[in-house]
């Protein structure tokens, strides 16, 4: 993340007002209103270094509290919207503890953004009405989320219709939708509140977070079936954490995966050396006689004849017989780098991280494609690994009769981690420079920062955990095998 630097001077001009609070008894505070709408995105600074700058100017030695009203603008590059979005910051830092200039960096800021704007005898009258607890007020007036760079965010998941069922976004941000941070005050758009104080939540790392999201596909058979696809930049993980006993009673699902190791040995021993080039040559031409069908039934105004149905199930399965078949229980982890063709199929819930990539190639789909007008059967098999899956083995960290902690290595942009824990233990965990994404797949947990603050978590709920908390404990509240999951990027 480049640094970005804003003269003194020129931050002093674009200050609108600034003096004491005098209707407050219980302590000294300073408030500045600063208005950067002018200047361009790529001058301004972090928060948190414009804070620091206007301490620096203004002699506030006295002072307890600095409160600085900020209004700026930003491109929502995630939209199709034109031109710069206005917003504003209430930022609160926290002065009573300073002894001289060397430790301004190490103030304690906090803060609230929205979209809505107000002027600031509005932010005044929120004041008065509760002097003891200004940004709260303020928060709670915008029903926005107040933000600590030392204090995990708390992810509302997002839910986006999919024709097989829905995924269930934690870090999603594109023109489908974006997803919130939450709080007892309110709600917040995350890139607004990770651009709150961004060198703090992020330090060098990009504000397209890893994408963290869960699948839920419909327990009925081919409908809740996803996409045959397969990608050429981004890594996914699945975590197993339901299988619907409707779909698959044994409790054992099926996700489809790699080429089927039967073909593969039944055209080694017809075609020898040339097994792989005319496999993949019949694979093509199955999906592409599949594919017409499925048009006609996917264009037609009138209702399906059962032969027609009948036709497109035979030969729907003859395509994707030539994909294998991976079993897989609740508790599996399955990963698929680049090039690797695969599919989850009805009925299996799953907890997916993956590298903030939209892409992929669409082989085949039992539905109507409605993100594209075509499918790209041709390009995914000239590119697709042409060997049968095999999930990749977890490395052991640490491993004892309370704790187990298992690390994938094989991605190249981000650590992946299960945590295992016993009731009433904990397990410390250090930041080392990197977010983090935590998200619980069983149990209970109450998630313990430096200042002593604690965010009790329960099934499917999550937390991205900034840079500068530094470190953080784990604690299993519940009465059974706490399992959590954590991503941070290398």
């Amino acid at each position: 993340m480049t640094e970005k630097i804003l003269s003194t001077n020129n931050l002093i001009s674009c200050v609108k007002s600034s003096y004491m609070l005098d209707f407050i008894s219980s302590a000294q505070v300073w408030f500045t209103h600063i208005n950067l709408s002018l200047v361009p995105d790529s001058m301004i600074p972090d928060n948190g270094c414009i804070a620091d700058q206007l301490i620096t100017f203004y002699d506030l030695e006295e002072f307890q509290y600095c409160l600085i009203l900020v209004e700026s603008k930003r491109t929502e590059q995630w939209t199709e919207k034109k031109g710069s979005v206005p917003f504003q910051s209430l930022i609160e830092v926290e002065l009573q503890k300073r002894k001289n200039n060397t430790q301004i960096n190490n103030l304690k800021k906090r803060g609230c953004v929205w979209k809505n704007i107000i002027g600031p005898e509005k932010i005044l009258e929120i004041f008065k009405e509760n002097p003891n607890s200004l940004l709260e007020s303020v928060a709670e007036n915008r029903k926005a989320v107040i933000v600590d760079s030392k204090e995990p965010l708390q992810l509302k998941v997002l839910k986006i219709p999919k024709p097989w069922g829905y995924e269930g976004w934690y870090t999603g941000v594109e023109k489908r939708g974006v997803v919130n941070v939450i709080d007892k005050y309110g709600k917040t758009e995350l890139p607004y509140a990770l651009n709150l104080f961004k060198k703090q939540m992020l330090a060098d790392d990009s504000e397209s977070l890893i994408l963290l999201k869960t699948l839920n596909p419909v327990a009925e058979k081919t409908i809740g079936d996803l996409y045959y696809e397969l990608h050429e930049k981004k890594w996914e993980v699945y975590v197993v954490t339901e299988i619907d006993k409707t779909a698959w009673p044994s409790g054992t699902g099926i996700i489809k995966a790699g080429l089927h190791p039967d073909k593969i040995e039944e055209y080694k021993k017809k075609y020898g050396n040339n097994w792989k080039e005319i496999l993949l040559r019949e694979f093509k031409s199955a999906v592409f006689e599949y594919e017409k069908t499925r048009r006609q039934i996917d264009d037609s105004q009138e209702e399906i004849s059962k032969e027609l149905l009948e036709k497109e199930a035979k030969l729907r399965d003859k395509a994707s017989g030539f994909v294998g078949d991976l079993p897989v229980k609740v508790g599996d982890i399955i990963s698929f780098p680049v090039f690797q063709i695969h599919s989850l199929r009805h009925g299996i819930k799953v907890v997916e991280f993956q590298t903030p990539h939209y892409e992929r190639l669409i082989l085949m789909f039992a539905q109507k494609v409605l993100t594209q007008n075509h499918w790209d059967t041709e390009d995914a098999i000239s590119k697709m690994e042409t060997e049968v899956y095999h999930p990749p083995k977890l490395d052991c960290i640490h491993n004892s009769e309370y704790l187990n902690v298992e690390r994938f290595t094989d991605f190249p942009q981000f650590n992946f981690d299960r945590i295992r824990m016993a009731p009433k233990n904990t397990y410390e965990d250090q930041l080392d420079g990197r977010y983090q994404l935590l998200i619980i797949i069983s149990g209970r947990a109450a998630v313990v920062t430096q200042s002593g603050n604690s965010i009790n978590l329960k099934k499917e709920e999550s937390l991205f955990l900034p840079v500068a908390m530094e470190s953080y404990l784990i604690e299993n509240i519940g009465d059974n095998q706490l399992i959590c999951l954590k991503a941070t990027p290398k």
